[in-house]
């Protein structure tokens, strides 16, 4: 048995890492961790509702959801250059037509091309490179790919709430499209390439001349996690977990404005929060490893809850900076947990299509978000009736994942260790 490779010099996957990061950074953030910046000055300014104006953002997040299915099969057809660039050319003229917008049906139009861009830049390509190019210390690079967005979240929020504040939020759109452009698509012409093969390379720590016994992935197959109620209770819990994770996120800005806050307070708010959704991604993970399942869960779950706790003081330094702290925590329910549980649950066989139906309830939990807080809103236009139902939604969250744990279809094999951590 051999591993790869005799080649010197830094291993060129990392390059892919480093691409990836900057993708998750300059593509991925600025559509999904931002949008609250914009809520206050654009709706002031077309003098449209905040909830009618976030229906762009559910019409852009449904997009992305029918979208990833067609960017995997391009993908895989298209030279990855090319494939990049296209949907790198979406995102920007998404935002320049943003930019240019003078009534929400604009809004609503663009946020077809944000979608298609979101799923063809971001969601898929990032985990296909990283699996392609690594075998070995693949979650570590999955990791550091997907922090990408808490980083985004870091550099881009006070520099886009300068923009809004100083030269209105036209430019701000503008400006970051343009950002797009320039950072992404040389990197995609310049340094990506699909597999290691397409250089003459193989990827990090495979392991060549196995026997095909040992090739057998173990776990359900598609079709058998579909006929369990485990399945099904992850996919509602991914859900509720988009609901959870993101409802606050996109309204943070308006509310923070509503209990006296400042638009500065909320892009620092935004960073520091960016900044802690870097350190749960990392962090998580080894928990899982260490404590078990049901533990980690209880940190996640109990950390989303306790930072709705202290967003109702927000407005306040020290209440805001523990939201900022647990909210990075409680964050990782959508991110790094989905992958985790569906391959711990339901094993690594066909594991993309499995997590491939698993993504889509994700993106459907973030697709929900702005119709469920701003029916909510609507009821006394006040967020603080939105704070209590998420703090419920939070506790429903972890019976949900509870029970896709204790009701795991009992065909699949898996190790001791594997069942103990699923125990305890």
């Amino acid at each position: 048995m051999t591993t790869q490779q005799e080649n010197k010099g830094i291993f060129y996957g990392w390059w892919i890492v480093v691409a990836c990061v900057v993708i998750m950074t300059f593509m991925y953030a600025p559509i999904i961790n931002l949008v609250s910046l914009y809520t206050v000055p654009v709706t002031e300014e077309l003098g449209i509702g905040r909830s009618e104006f976030m229906t762009y953002y559910t019409i852009m997040a449904l997009v992305g959801m029918v979208f990833c299915p067609i960017a995997g099969k391009l993908m895989r057809k298209m030279d990855i250059r090319l494939y990049l660039t296209i949907f790198t050319v979406l995102g920007t003229l998404s935002y320049i037509g943003f930019s240019f917008a003078t009534t929400a049906m604009h809004f609503y139009l663009y946020a077809v091309l944000m979608g298609a861009a979101l799923a063809g830049a971001a969601l898929i390509p990032t985990p296909v490179l990283i699996t392609n190019w690594f075998n070995e210390k693949r979650g570590l690079c999955l990791g550091i790919a997907l922090a990408g967005s808490g980083l985004g979240g870091v550099i881009l929020s006070p520099v886009i709430n300068w923009l809004i504040t100083d030269y209105g939020w036209r430019s701000a759109y503008f400006i970051t499209g343009i950002t797009m452009l320039v950072l992404i698509v040389p990197i995609s012409i310049f340094i990506i390439r699909f597999k290691p093969a397409d250089i003459g390379l193989v990827p990090l720590g495979e392991v060549k001349n196995l026997t095909p016994s040992s090739q057998i992935l173990e776990g359900l197959s598609q079709k058998e996690a579909f006929r369990s109620i485990s399945f099904w209770a992850l996919c509602a819990a991914i859900v509720v977990g988009g609901i959870v994770v993101n409802g606050m996120i996109i309204n943070l800005a308006p509310y923070l404005k509503d209990i006296g806050g400042t638009p500065q307070q909320a892009a620092i708010l935004l960073s520091l929060g960016s900044a802690m959704v870097i350190v749960g991604k990392l962090l998580i993970g080894r928990l899982y490893d260490k404590l078990g399942t049901i533990t980690t869960l209880v940190i996640i779950c109990a950390s989303g809850l306790v930072s709705f706790l202290f967003l109702m003081k927000g407005n306040l330094l020290i209440p805001g900076i523990l939201y900022t702290i647990f909210t990075g925590f409680g964050a990782t329910a959508v991110t790094v947990t989905p992958a985790y549980l569906t391959s711990s649950l339901y094993g690594e066989k066909e594991y993309s299509a499995k997590f491939g139906i698993v993504s889509l309830f994700s993106t459907l939990g973030a697709a929900l978000t702005p119709i469920v807080s701003g029916a909510i809103y609507n009821i006394n236009h006040s967020y603080g009736l939105l704070l209590n139902v998420l703090i419920v939604l939070s506790i429903v969250l972890f019976v949900l994942f509870i029970i896709a744990i204790k009701t795991k279809p009992k065909s699949i094999a898996t190790s001791d260790a594997m069942e103990y951590k699923l125990e305890n």
